[in-house]
């Protein structure tokens, strides 16, 4: 599963290079929000031309909303070489999904949780056809929702909770996290990756090369808990029932389901969606 996800400028074909030369499990080239309307075109075409060569990072395109989303689509249908995905911006109907995904058979579709509409029918969204994962995007749902920092922290965690568990509930792809806005602020970068893998995100946008390396630490297993999966597994392997670890702790089927998905992260029950996310997570 991708941990750390790097946006970087479409109209930036420097930039675009160096990205794929950085710690990021998905490097996103950006048609949207990073690209001024008159660079729209010369985006498309630089990200075109991106998508060929080395799969490792994986390559993904956010494409734009509206004319601007199905004149990207267009340049995608277009290309000779397929993105490994695409992350749909402002998401809120199940038609534009159900639009791209047809458009881009095998592709893998995650929409960009981000409006008011696409919170309230999530169901909706993360149930449409194709979609492997969500992403949340915090600052635009935020904005649209009218909160301001430190109080409408709230309404970030509501969005959060409510993702992980419509991602669960319809098999997907673990949710991918919203960017961390203050680019040299590492140790607040660390202990916000944390709380979101705790709470059951996949991975995390960012938008620095320097913030990938604790993305990926957070959304990774320390060694202590590789080895308490091991252990765990084997403890229950063959096991009548529950039994206890060395602690007294107790070990039923709930415990080791979590242990084998920590040595075996899910990515999702969706048919050919394990092989477009990859597995990034090593057990050793």
């Amino acid at each position: 599963m991708n941990r750390s996800w790097l946006y970087v400028p479409g109209d930036r074909p420097d930039r675009i290079t160096k990205a794929f030369a950085t710690e990021a499990d998905a490097v996103i080239i950006d048609l949207e929000d990073a690209v001024k309307p008159a660079a729209k075109a010369d985006a498309r075409a630089n990200a075109v031309a991106a998508l060929a060569g080395d799969r490792r990072p994986q390559r993904w395109v956010r494409l734009n909303s509206g004319d601007d989303g199905r004149r990207d689509l267009d340049a995608l249908v277009a290309s000779p070489t397929r993105p490994d995905g695409v992350l749909l911006a402002k998401c809120d109907t199940p038609a534009w999904i159900a639009e791209v995904a047809a458009a881009l058979p095998g592709v893998a579709v995650a929409p960009l949780v981000e409006t008011a509409v696409a919170l309230r029918d999530l169901h909706t969204i993360v149930a449409a056809p194709s979609v492997a994962l969500c992403h949340l995007g915090e600052v635009d749902l935020l904005a649209e929702l009218g909160g301001r920092l430190p109080g409408g922290q709230a309404l970030i965690d509501h969005a959060r909770i409510a993702l992980v568990v419509a991602s669960a509930a319809a098999g997907i792809g673990a949710p991918v996290g919203g960017v961390h806005l203050l680019v040299d602020d590492l140790q607040a970068l660390a202990v916000t990756s944390s709380t979101l893998a705790d709470l059951g995100f996949g991975g995390r946008a960012v938008i620095h090369p320097s913030h990938c390396a604790a993305v990926n630490a957070a959304f990774s297993p320390t060694a202590a808990e590789i080895e308490w999966a091991r252990d765990v597994v084997a403890l229950l392997d063959g096991a009548a029932g529950a039994v206890r670890d060395a602690s007294g702790a107790m070990i039923d089927e709930a415990v080791a389901r979590r242990a084998r998905r920590m040595l075996n992260p899910r990515v999702s029950a969706t048919p050919g969606v394990a092989e477009t996310l990859g597995n990034t997570v090593k057990n050793d």
